[in-house]
């Protein structure tokens, strides 16, 4: 069976396309091209997830890190690194405490063998001293002692000895337990109307002075207001007719002293 056939058929047998211009590079690229835009969207939704994550991650991260960074922070950068007081001396009042302190490093060793001021395994403490009262409304500082040593059995902090005056309290302090001669000795009062606490000079007549002694043997005491200190006149002084045995002091707080009133010679 035999039809005509359109000329576009005729003209196609005469292959007008038989040279190719869709060469095979082309069809690399195509392909290319198909698989990358096949797989853009699913990569992009992978990215978009891992950002999510990420993200999340990062918030919980700082959740946990600023609360610690910043306390990390305020210790390094604003506040003073703890350090625990070394108390040297003590006294207690009704109202508060009477503290001896150490400023800065102690130089501590063991005096190593027996002498007048102390048995070998005694220890010694050198350096500057802050002297505070404390009560329920603060704590002031009272002076500085600067050089002082201390030397007694242990390192427990010395009970100052605590005497009642009329009008105060009166804190002897005596840093160091033993001596051949005079052991020295300083004197802090807390006024009983005001609660103020100071530090006493000793006026003994033309003399003021921080620290006084007592003869290593005795103890301070009170007697009728007056604080009353055993003297020592060093070898070969007892028993002289002018030997002064005893030392009487009147407390004064308007000058702040422990004044001189009376001295006992002679033995008694």
């Amino acid at each position: 069976m035999s039809e005509d056939k359109p000329d576009w058929y005729s003209r196609a047998k005469k292959a007008p396309f038989s040279d190719e211009k869709f060469t095979s590079e082309m069809k690399k690229n195509v392909h290319r091209s198909v698989i990358f835009t096949d797989s853009k969207p699913r990569r992009r939704k992978y990215l978009q997830v891992g950002l999510a994550g990420g993200f999340m991650l990062l918030i919980i991260l700082l959740a946990f890190q600023l609360p610690f960074g910043s306390q990390e922070q305020e210790r390094a950068g604003t506040m003073p690194p703890y350090r625990e007081e070394t108390i040297r001396a003590q006294g207690v009042t009704d109202e508060g405490r009477l503290n001896v302190i150490a400023v800065g490093q102690e130089k501590i060793t063991t005096l190593g063998a027996p002498s007048c001021f102390g048995i070998e395994t005694d220890r010694s403490f050198t350096g500057n001293y802050s002297v505070q009262y404390s009560t329920n409304q603060g704590t002031n500082e009272v002076t500085t002692l600067e050089g002082l040593t201390f030397i007694q059995p242990t390192s427990a902090p010395v009970d100052m000895i605590r005497l009642p005056f009329q009008d105060a309290d009166v804190f002897i302090l005596a840093p160091q337990y033993r001596d051949c001669h005079g052991i020295q000795i300083y004197a802090f009062a807390v006024e009983h109307e005001t609660g103020k606490a100071v530090q006493l000079r000793f006026q003994d007549e033309s003399l003021a002075s921080y620290f006084s002694y007592y003869r290593p043997g005795t103890v301070p005491e009170v007697k009728e207001n007056k604080l009353v200190l055993q003297s020592t006149e060093g070898p070969g002084g007892e028993g002289a007719p002018d030997y002064v045995s005893e030392r009487r002091y009147q407390l004064d707080l308007t000058q702040n002293a422990l004044v001189l009133g009376l001295r006992k010679t002679g033995t008694f």
